[in-house]
This record gives structure tokens, sequence and C-alpha cells, in this order.
């Protein structure tokens, strides 16, 4: 059947519409155009007519819609609009009806061929004259079209999306690579073989590389007392109540096993979404599995096997032994069964299943596994009222498992349990994580992104896994990956999208809308915002929000009366924001930045990127860059990385626009602030240089000679950590000399003055560092606010810091410590992290010198619980540094070596702090020569003084010609009169 596409018109409109995962199938009667051929119109329906509605009896069975009848096939939908979480596994299943029903039909009948594809279509309602018409479009509708033409007759072709989504009950054989008219690559293609219908554990059992059973202690041991009570001849049971995926049925899979090993018998029937299709379907498999009956029994071995057991039992059946053998449908053809009135005939399969259930726990104990009863059909349920009524006095154990707002007249008394199953606690979901992912140094940035994304559901956290891996994220396989490229922690796995998709849809409309907005505003949303996005259904806020918390959707986040609420789970409010069209959602994102900007009491300050990612989804570039500089400038005293990530957003923005003389000095202050926080955050001169290039290209066409000065003196601090300190003192040289002395610029040359005393501190230049500083420190107050924030943190605290260091390295220590003191003692508001750290670090040295080791140790422990505590990697390496010197003084020389060779391996990777590397190998050196290694002391400090001449780092180069050549070295002592670092003397001479 080939679909024809819908003719637009004035008449046909559509009302409304959404993205959603679903599953599609094609359908149509192989040959009918020979069939046909010499029949008239009439003659042609009367012939296809039984073909078409044995399709539509298939697809209705599984509770598929049929969308479109065209000649002589059928496009049916799964999924929508009707929401089921099992879509895939229901349209496989319509397929195999369809099949087995065209076999049944009589001798002439052609074969069928049916397409099967899932993903994501724009399902909607079509208004036409005549009616309203649900339908689904899109590249996903394309593919199981052509899936069917490539059908072989009476075949089932389906995509590897899916057999993803249906990998569990069906059974495939692959028929090979195919090229798809419209796709620009291949496809796998698969042939539908049959249906795999088994317990849980059967999927455990055969599943290759089965992930690590973790953190289930507690729920584990409510078992175990029930098998205990079991036992002693007290039957009972105990239901495991949990959301999809937090591992209900590992447990119940974990603790059969362990049933199993001790020789307990397990006899266990699994409930699927589509079993009302199919009634009584999982009592029947536990009386199968009672009756010792496989799939390949034929009935006369399968009537014996019955008829052996309840002899075994000392049961005679009597008449009641035709209705059970036509119960699990083994019936005799030589006995015919009477019919009786449904009534009656559900009466005695309840006595026969009551006393079945009696007579084979007398004596023996076994437990009764009965998965997924949210899914149970009536019939069913009807008889598991039966068993669980039956259990007291019996010696078995009855174990559920069900979904929240499932419910049973028998769950309560004295011989029912119920445990509720929590998500993993963050230890045990890292260890499963880990276990999945491997050890590779590569994957474990991914741990933390994933406990935040999956939230200790371990289903979600496998599908992550496997859907990065699909996605060609990560190379190698399961427990020995590699990570290749950095995923999208957006994407939610099809097989998680179904199951929330599922229950998004099954809300009623208002609830629905509502929480389709509450996902465009963020992961929280507060009420008074949304009820002013949702219209008329703000009067319906209060209870909505009630319900959709009831459903495990929402939860109030705030504290009483705060009117926050928040996302469950993130793939929660993923699923719900991209059901969304685009259109509507670029709509709400302005709406939601608008309402923003009005509501909050700070705008412009640490929300100020929460707005610019609303105008940037709604479309417009020149409002979300206008925030995203706000965010930056806000986070630019408070958090490097956060301002860097606001810039960068901001100048990617900028860079997309036509801009035009003034226009482009919004991208000049981004590009300066990328340059001028990129020391803080590792990059290197070599990452920053194009942005640098372009800044300074836009600030030489404006005239604008303070972004030249500044940005050129930023760039230099990155040519200290990552290039040579020399040329940072040269480039601050070659910009003061341009400056002149007027009042306009005595901002400006304050600012550049204390950067010089920086360059020259870390060339070595001691003297002049300090004489820089003096004359910075004379004119503090003439710096403008505007260099404040253009640099991102206070000056004035800068160069007190830099005096200090400056002053302790040439052995002044009374100087330095009052300023290292009142940098410590100060607010931490006043005084940032990166200052505070620094102050305690040169108090480190202070004490080195003094041979004070208490004083030593505690303030190293000061810097690294700073660096910690920041996460920031440029003070992680100052930090970690500090902590080895530390090690080694108190004589730990083999902690100081791997503290110290952590640091600078960290510092190299994350290419932090760079510019203290020649001091780091030096201290690894001194560890080594006071640890006895003289010749790889040697080495490390040869490396040290190599490193040191290259960044133009005297005071460095000072000490690894110490180590190398001993304090009475003259090359070292020479380079100590150059620098003015007496406190390299000091150490040296020690008792001097």
């Amino acid at each position: 059947m080939q679909r024809s596409p819908t003719a637009a018109s004035h008449n046909t409109f559509t009302i409304r519409g959404e993205l959603k995962q679903i599953t599609v199938l094609f359908a149509d009667v192989f040959g009918s155009t020979e069939l046909i051929e010499a029949l008239d119109p009439e003659e042609a329906d009367r012939r296809l007519a039984p073909c078409i509605e044995t399709m539509k009896e298939a697809v209705h069975r599984f509770d598929g819609t049929v969308v479109k009848i065209q000649g002589d096939g059928v496009m049916a939908l799964f999924g929508a609009p009707n929401p089921q979480e099992d879509h895939a596994v229901r349209a496989c299943c319509a397929a195999l009806a369809m099949q087995a029903a065209f076999r049944a039909l009589p001798a002439e009948a052609p074969p069928v061929r049916v397409g099967i594809h899932s993903g994501e279509v724009l399902a909607r309602v079509i208004a036409n004259d005549f009616s309203n018409e649900f339908d689904a479009t899109g590249l996903t509708v394309h593919i199981a079209n052509r899936l069917q033409n490539l059908a072989p007759p009476g075949g089932i072709a389906l995509s590897s999306a899916t057999l993803r989504g249906a990998r569990q009950f069906v059974s495939v054989e692959s028929l090979g690579t195919q090229p798809i008219r419209g796709l620009s690559a291949p496809l796998e293609i698969f042939l539908l073989t049959g249906l795999r219908r088994g317990p849980n554990s059967q999927r455990f059992s055969n599943e290759i590389g089965r992930s690590e059973f973790v953190g289930r202690d507690t729920e584990m041991a409510v078992l175990e007392r029930g098998l205990e009570r079991a036992d002693e001849g007290d039957g009972c049971a105990v239901g495991l109540v949990a959301d999809a995926g937090i591992g209900k049925s590992r447990l119940c899979f974990e603790f059969t096993e362990r049933c199993r090993a001790r020789g307990i018998r397990v006899l266990e029937g699994l409930a699927l979404a589509h079993s009302r299709a199919t009634p009584f379907e999982p009592v029947i498999d536990v009386m199968k599995a009672l009756f010792e009956m496989t799939p390949d029994d034929e009935p006369e071995r399968a009537r014996e096997k019955i008829i052996t057991v309840l002899q075994s039992l000392g049961v005679d059946l009597g008449a009641d032994l035709a209705l059970l053998f036509d119960f699990l449908g083994v019936a005799d053809p030589a006995t015919k069964l009477s019919r009786a009135d449904p009534v009656v005939r559900r009466e005695r399969l309840n006595g026969l299943f009551r006393r079945l259930i009696r007579t084979a726990g007398a004596t023996t104990p076994a437990v009764i596994l009965l998965e997924d009863l949210h899914f149970l059909d009536s019939g069913s349920e009807s008889l598991l009222e039966v068993l669980a009524e039956s259990l007291p006095g019996t010696r078995i154990l009855l174990v559920v498992n069900f979904r929240p707002g499932y419910a049973a007249a028998w769950m309560h008394g004295d011989h029912y349990d119920q445990v509720s199953l929590a998500p993993l606690r963050r230890g045990a979901a890292d260890q499963l994580a880990a276990q999945l992912l491997g050890d590779d140094e590569s994957v474990a940035p991914l741990l933390s992104l994933m406990a935040d994304r999956a939230r200790g559901n371990p289903l979600f956290i496998e599908e992550l896994v496997r859907k990065f891996e699909e996605s060609g994220d990560l190379v190698g396989e399961r427990g020995v990956y590699r990570l290749r490229r950095s995923p999208d922690m957006r994407l939610v796995p099809d097989t998680v999208q179904a199951i929330i998709g599922a229950r998004i849809d099954g809300q009623p409309e208002a609830e629905k809308s509502i929480l389709q907005t509450a996902a465009v505003i963020g992961r929280e949303f507060a009420l008074p915002v949304l009820a002013r996005l949702v219209g008329g259904l703000a009067s319906q806020l209060g209870n909505v929000m009630h319900r959709l918390a009831s459903a495990g959707l929402v939860y109030e986040a705030g504290a009483g009366g705060d009117d926050l609420y928040a996302f469950r789970h993130p793939m929660v409010q993923d699923v719900a924001y991209h059901s969304l069209l685009s259109e509507k959602r670029r709509n709400l994102h302005a709406a939601v930045a608008a309402e923003l900007e009005k509501t909050l009491p700070d705008p412009n300050g640490a929300q100020a990127g929460f707005i610019a990612y609303h105008w940037e989804e709604a479309g417009n570039p020149l409002q979300a860059a206008s925030y995203s500089m706000k965010a930056g400038t806000w986070h630019g005293t408070r958090d490097a990385a956060q301002a860097l990530q606001a810039w960068k957003r901001a100048h990617r923005l900028l860079s997309g626009l036509s801009l035009q003389g003034q226009q482009r000095y919004p991208l000049l202050m981004a590009s300066g602030q990328i340059v001028n926080l990129a020391w803080r955050e590792g990059l290197t001169a070599v990452d920053i240089e194009p942005y640098y290039t372009e800044a300074l290209t836009i600030a030489r066409e404006l005239g604008d000679m303070r972004a030249i000065t500044l940005l050129t003196a930023a760039y230099g601090r990155v040519l200290a950590a990552s290039g040579s300190a020399e040329d940072y003192v040269a480039t601050v040289d070659d910009v003061l000399a341009t400056v002149d002395d007027s009042v306009r610029n005595a901002s400006l040359r304050v600012v550049l003055t204390a950067i010089l005393c920086h360059a020259l501190r870390l060339s070595g230049s001691l003297s002049r560092a300090l004489e820089a500083n003096d004359r910075a420190l004379a004119r503090v107050k003439d710096i403008d606010d505007i260099d404040q924030q253009t640099l991102g943190f206070s000056i004035a605290i800068w160069i007190n810091g830099m005096r200090a260091q400056i002053l302790a390295m040439m052995g002044r220590f009374d100087e330095a410590r009052p300023l290292l003191d009142a940098l410590i003692a100060a607010d931490e508001t006043t005084v940032d992290v990166l200052h505070r750290l620094l102050a305690h670090a040169t108090q480190c040295d202070i004490a080195w010198a003094l041979g004070d080791l208490e004083l030593l140790d505690f303030h190293s422990k000061q810097a690294l619980q700073l660096a910690e505590r920041s996460g920031n990697p440029y003070l992680l390496v100052y930090g970690k540094g500090y902590a080895g010197l530390a090690q080694a003084i108190r004589g730990a020389h083999s902690d100081a070596t791997t503290t110290l060779s952590d640091a600078l391996a960290y510092a190299r990777r994350r290419n932090a702090g760079l510019e203290n590397e020649a001091r780091l190998l030096a201290d690894l050196a001194h560890v080594q020569l006071r640890a006895g290694l003289v010749d790889r002391a040697r080495d490390t400090a040869e490396e040290a003084a190599a490193v040191a001449r290259r960044r133009g780092a005297k005071v460095w180069l000072a000490y690894s010609e110490w180590l190398i050549g001993g304090p009475a070295s003259a090359s070292f002592n020479s380079l100590v009169e150059a620098t003015g670092a007496e406190l390299l003397r000091r150490l040296s001479h020690p008792r001097a």
C-alpha cells in the first residue's frame, strides 16, 4: 500500500498537535493488484474487505488505532492517541496476530506483509468538512511505509528502533542492512518470527553481563522474613511497590534465585501491558509452572503431566479436570465440556484454584511470584484474590510487585506486608554506573552527570549507558567503555521515554497542558509564574498540582506556603517539554522570560542566565546575549567557571548576528571577558588567541584605549600561565607606555601597574615588583568601578595579596604576616576564595622557612580545604601542591611524592596553574632528595630548571639550581642575588 499525501485545502486544518514517540504499522495485501485487476470496484471491495477487517481486528485487539484505510491496506498507530509504554511490543503482537489470521483465511486469500518502525512523529487531530481525524506525520511514518514494501510476502519487517523497544518479547532474524528511499544511510532490517513469553527470571538469567545487584539489603530482609513465616506454615504475601525502573523485578529475581539455591520451588507469572488481550495469562503461567509444562509440550503430553502432578498431590478433580485442561489450553478433543453460565464457570475455576493452592502448599514450601499487577486483567485479578485468601495455613509465600496507584481489596490484614522501593542511594547508584561504564579515567566525569540524570533509577542508569553507546559517545563494551565525546545529557532513551510518555499522556488534558507549560519554565517552577502562563486553567491550578503530585510527576519543593514545585524526575520534565511543538515552545519561552523580567527581585543578578536561556529558546538572540552578559558580570566576582560560560554563551549568540560599528561593542566585551577569565579556568594562550585577536581588532576599530589596555593585560596574564613570564612583563610594559598620565586614564594606569606587579613577581624581579606594588597601592582609590568589574575581583585585595607574597619571598616575614592575617580573617564576601587560599599558601612558605611544622600543617590544610570546596582547577593545583609540601616537611616522603606527582599531573591535564609547574617539580625534587633518591632528585630538578627557563621564572630556577648544585652553587647564589628571593636562602641555610 502506497500512502499518498492528503491534499491541503482551506477546509482542512490542524486542531492540535504534539510530538510523540510511538510505533507506526503499515500492512497491505501482497499482490492485490493482480487479485482485483479484472474485477469491478464493487467486487474488488468485496474481495478485499475480509482482509481489511482482519487487519483492523488485529490492531484493535492490542489497542492500536487504525488511522488510514486505503485500498488494500491500513496504517495503524500504537502509543497514540492511546498512551502505551509498550507500543513497540503491541505493534509486534498485532502484526503476528494479523499474520496468523491471514493464514486462517480461505486458501486463495493472498498473504499480508507488514512494516513496523518506532520513533518521533507529529501527532495531531485534523478537521475537515466531514470529521475530525487523528493523524501522524514525519520521517517515522515514511520509514514504516518503506519497511512494509521491503517485507517479504507474508512477512513482518521491523526496524532496530522497534526491536529496541520490544527486544525482551520478540524473536527476529536479521534481513541485513538495506537502503531506504529518502534516507542518506541504510538501515538494518529484521524479520519478526514470533513472540517470546517467559518470566522475568529467564530474561535476567540469559542477560549477558548482568549488572551488579546493589543497595537492596533492607527490602531483601523483608522478603526473607516473609519466607521464614511461610516456611513455618503461616502463608503470607509481600507486595513491592515502586515506579518503573526502580528495580522491583531485579529484586524479585535475586530473591527467587536464593530460594531456588535452597531447593524452594518458585512459580512465576508476569502481567504485560497488553495482557488484557489474552486474559488469565499470568495465572496460567503460574499453573503451568506448577504442572511443569513447557511451551514445547503437545496437548497430550501436557495433560499427562497435569495428571501426574495431581496424583502426587493426592487430588482428584473429577469433572473439574476437563475444566482445568480447557483453562490451560490443552483440552482433550474427545471430551466435550458442557456449556455453563459464565458466573458458574468462574465459581468452579475459583474453587478449583483454591483447592490446588491449599493442597500444593500444605507440606512443601514454595514461592509464587506475580509481577506487574498494574497490568493485570480482571480475570487474573479475581483468581489472585482467591490465591491471597487461600494463603493462611499453607507454606506458600506470595510475592507481588506493582507501580504506585494499584490497589486490591486483599492487600491488608495480618498476612500482607508491603514495601515501597525508593531510588538507589547515591553510593549504590554510582557503584552500578561505575560497574557498567568501567574504570577508564575518561568515563569518570559521567558518574556525577548520570547521578543527576537518572536519580537513582537502575533502569534509567542502564538505558543511559546503552544510549551513549548507540550514539557513539562511548566506545568499547559493557564494563570497559572509553568516553569518545561528551554525551548530550538531555537525551532520553527510547525505553524510558515510552514509560514516561505514557504516564504523561494518561493525564487529563488540563493536567497535561499545565505540566507541559511548567516544563518550559524549568526543573523547578513557582506557581504564581505558572498561573500567569496557563490562562483560563489558572483557577484549577491548585487541584491540578495536587493530582500531578499524587501521580508522582511533581512534588512541592518549597517550604510551606512557598508555592514552589519541581519535577519528580528530570526526564519527566524533558519528555513533557519535547512533546510541545516548536512554535508553542518558543512562545512559552518568550512569555516566561517576560514574566521573569517583571517578577524576579533582581533579574540582572543571579537569575540573569536563566532569563538568557529563555530568550534564546524563544528565538531572541539579542535579548539572550544581553542577559548572558549580565550573568557573566554578576558571576565574575563569585564563580569564574560560571562567568566564563555566560560570556561564551553571549559570544556565541552575538557572533550569529550582523553587527556593525558600535553595535560590535558587546562582542568586544564578551571576547575580552573570555580572555580575562581564561587563566582562572585553565585555558591556554592558544585556546584564547582567537578571542584576543577578535577583541583587539574591534577595540582598535572603535578606538577604545581602555579595552585595548585591559584586553592585552589579560592576555599577558595567560601568557604567564602557559607561555613566558618575561613575555608577560614585556606585553604590559608596552601597553603602559601607550597610556598617558591624564586624569581620564588614572584608573587605567593603576590597574596596569598592579598587573605589571604581578608579571614582575612571576618573572622573579621582586624588587621591581615591590616598586610597582608601592605605586599601585598609593593610587588604589583611583580605580573606577568599571575596571573592578572588568577584572572580576577586587583589585585592592589583589594588590595587598601580591604585596604579602613578594615580601614573604624576599624574607621580610614580619611585614608580610599582618597582610596575610588580614586577608584570612576578612569576611568571605570581601576576600574571594582565590586570595584567601593564596594567603594561606604564603603562610605555608613562611612557616617552612621558619621550620614551624605546626603552622605549616594548619595553613596547608586550610588551603586544600578551600581548593576542594571550590572545585576550581587552578586552586586545586595550589591546594594539592602545598599539601604535598607539608607532607614532605613532616617526613612523609612517600605520601608527599604521590601528592605532588598528582598535583603536577592534574595541572598539566587541566592546563591549570601552570605558572606554578616549575615550583611543583622543584618541590618534588626536594622530597626525593630528602628521601635519599639523589639521582632521581637531580633529574626532576633539571626538568624543573628547564621549565623555569622556558617560563622566565627566575625564582623557581634558583630553587632548582640549589637542588642541583647545593646551597653553595654559584648559579643559585647569583639568582638569589638577582631576584631578591631571600626565602630560598633561608631554606638552603636552615641555621642562618
